[in-house]
């Protein structure tokens, strides 16, 4: 007989226990939040074993370092905002191997990088490193929120993930340039990262077209 081990709804300890979506790659799993119960219980022998050792590989490299004390956890505003995955039950289904309840779930994409968790891990974990390995994890499996693939085109397209393109009136009646000293000015600047964008995977997924254009030579 299998054994399942039940998930705490606030340690994130054990096996998850969570409402059923359908996901893309047919696993089935969920979104969870703090309030709702579970309704289903995952098999630990379900898990993806291999998913321990790909993490490490994305420059998360202390995860397996981690005690689950649950400091991260209580420095996280993704907790007091109801996400599901955050810091600490990300390093916990990592472990435990549940790959496509990550990747079917937008929680890590909320993630502020306000580094409070790796600020207050006792054990040096990085648990920001992890949570950004783990989009490195959803980016090859091509699990990326639209808002995701729309931050990634405007930073090539402008070197800003968040560009307002009517930013300039409210600067000038602040007494600022319209346009700010950054790659919006500086079309040299711009195609630096336009280049450095070209050499990572981004470029090898194909998520956005490279085109040797950007908000300088549009305007």
């Amino acid at each position: 007989m299998k054994t399942a081990v039940e998930i705490d709804v606030n340690s994130g300890i054990g096996t998850a226990v969570m409402p059923k979506i359908s996901h893309s790659r047919g696993y089935s799993c969920s979104m969870l939040n703090n309030t709702q119960p579970f309704s289903e219980i995952f098999d630990p022998a379900q898990g993806q074993p291999g998913l321990i050792q790909e993490i490490p590989e994305l420059r998360a490299t202390k995860i397996l370092e981690c005690t689950q004390c649950g400091k991260c956890a209580a420095a996280c505003p993704l907790v007091l905002s109801g996400f599901s995955f955050y810091n600490k039950r990300v390093i916990q289904t990592i472990v435990v191997g549940f790959k496509d309840l990550i990747l079917n779930d937008s929680s890590i994409w909320a993630c502020q990088s306000c580094n409070r968790c790796t600020e207050v891990c006792p054990m040096g974990v990085d648990p920001f490193e992890i949570m950004l390995a783990t989009r490195r994890m959803a980016v090859r499996e091509y699990a990326l929120p639209t808002t995701a693939i729309e931050g990634i085109k405007s930073l090539y397209d402008t070197g800003h993930a968040v560009y307002i393109s009517e930013a300039g009136i409210p600067r000038k009646k602040l007494g600022l340039p319209e346009t700010p000293p950054t790659t919006t000015t500086y079309h040299e600047a711009l195609l630096e990262v336009q280049t450095i964008m070209k050499k990572t995977v981004l470029a090898e997924l194909g998520l956005i077209p490279m085109g040797v254009f950007g908000i300088t030579e549009r305007l």
